[in-house]
């Protein structure tokens, strides 16, 4: 009897006969399934996967960077152990956005679209609620056509069906993503009403909005009339906000400015006022500016406030109220100053840009 040859074991040998790909991918699962040792370790985390980015992107199968790139943005739970307004929480942000925008160039020219549709519908289940993929979704539309949104939308609800799972609020808010991306009224309707059948004031609006958006008019005032008293100053700052616009797009001008008036005397904020004062006689609108600098300001230079005027082309009034409080400008964070001298610099306003440059 011939002997048996005695396999011998090697796990140098197992990893040079595995390809590029298989070890990309062993790496991935391990962190999308909560088991990489650098898991607990941010910053060991980004280096790992910033680098696991750099080999998707070096493949030469169109197949494999997809599969890849899915697995990738799977590994978004980690996450919660990163602090979001941190550098390394804006490099994970752009690293991820990286992910997300490489995965729709390759998918969109994919010929295999049900390929493609499978890969969204496990990102889709497997969501925990972070927002890395969640950018993926909202921009499904570039990549997906109508009728393949619609399938998608379909078999993660066919997935759903029957299926006691913990993230279903999850899954639901990713399905909305698709269709809000899509500008899909009626599907987002749809979904909305799925994931609250108790037709919440806060669903209500929201769908409302969705119409309002795609500039149905009919629908939007559909969904309005079902809302009796918003519960929250939230909703009824978004309920106020909806309904002014409504009544502008209709034509209904008087209507319209007497809501938009309601509006900011309630939620003073500087976009209401803005909205307000573009539709505001001249006279009134320079009431409305002087009141809201001497009344409605907490800070001496607020960043919202220079904003808005820089928006609005307000340059004469911006440079008076920046040389009245200029002692002041030093205490605006350092970044936002910046922010608002680049716009200013870039609409040729050097001298009050160099305002807000000096410390």
């Amino acid at each position: 009897m011939a002997k048996k040859k005695k396999a011998w074991k090697s796990e140098s040998l197992n990893s040079a006969q595995k390809s590029s790909a298989d070890k990309i991918r062993i790496v991935l699962c391990e962190f999308a399934k909560g088991r990489h040792p650098a898991i607990e370790d941010p910053e060991k985390s980004f280096d790992i996967l910033a680098k696991e980015f750099e080999k998707i992107c070096a493949l030469s199968s169109e197949k494999e960077i997809l599969e890849l790139l899915a697995w990738f943005l799977n590994t978004d739970a980690l996450l919660e152990n990163v602090e979001e307004d941190t550098e390394l929480g804006e490099a994970f942000e752009d690293l991820y956005a990286d992910a997300n925008a490489f995965f729709g160039e390759k998918a969109k020219n994919f010929e295999d679209r049900a390929y493609v549709i499978d890969l969204l519908h496990d990102l889709v289940v497997n969501t925990v609620g972070e927002d890395a993929r969640s950018e993926l979704f909202l921009s499904a539309k570039d990549f997906l056509d109508n009728s393949e949104i619609h399938r998608l939308v379909d078999d993660v609800l066919a997935s759903l069906d029957g299926n006691s799972l913990e993230n279903e609020e999850q899954i639901y808010a990713a399905l909305q993503d698709l269709a809000d991306g899509a500008g899909d009224a009626e599907l987002y309707e749809r979904l909305s009403f799925l994931r609250d059948p108790d037709r919440s004031t806060a669903t209500l609006i929201s769908v409302a909005n969705a119409y309002y958006v795609a500039g149905d008019i009919k629908d939007a005032e559909r969904l309005l009339k079902e809302v009796k008293d918003p519960a929250t100053p939230e909703e009824e700052e978004e309920f106020l906000d909806l309904q002014t616009g409504l009544l502008f797009k209709k034509g209904d001008k008087k209507a319209a400015l007497e809501m938009a008036e309601k509006l900011y005397e309630k939620f003073p904020k500087e976009y209401h006022l803005m909205c307000l004062c573009t539709v505001a006689t001249k006279k009134r609108k320079e009431e409305l500016l002087d009141a809201h600098e001497r009344f409605r300001l907490s800070v001496y230079v607020s960043p919202d406030y220079v904003n808005m005027l820089i928006t609005m082309g307000e340059f004469d009034r911006l440079s008076a109220y920046l040389t009245r409080y200029k002692a002041e400008i030093h205490l605006l964070d350092k970044e936002v100053r910046k922010t608002l001298a680049e716009r200013l610099d870039a609409l040729g306003k050097k001298n009050l840009s160099l305002l807000l440059k000096k410390d």
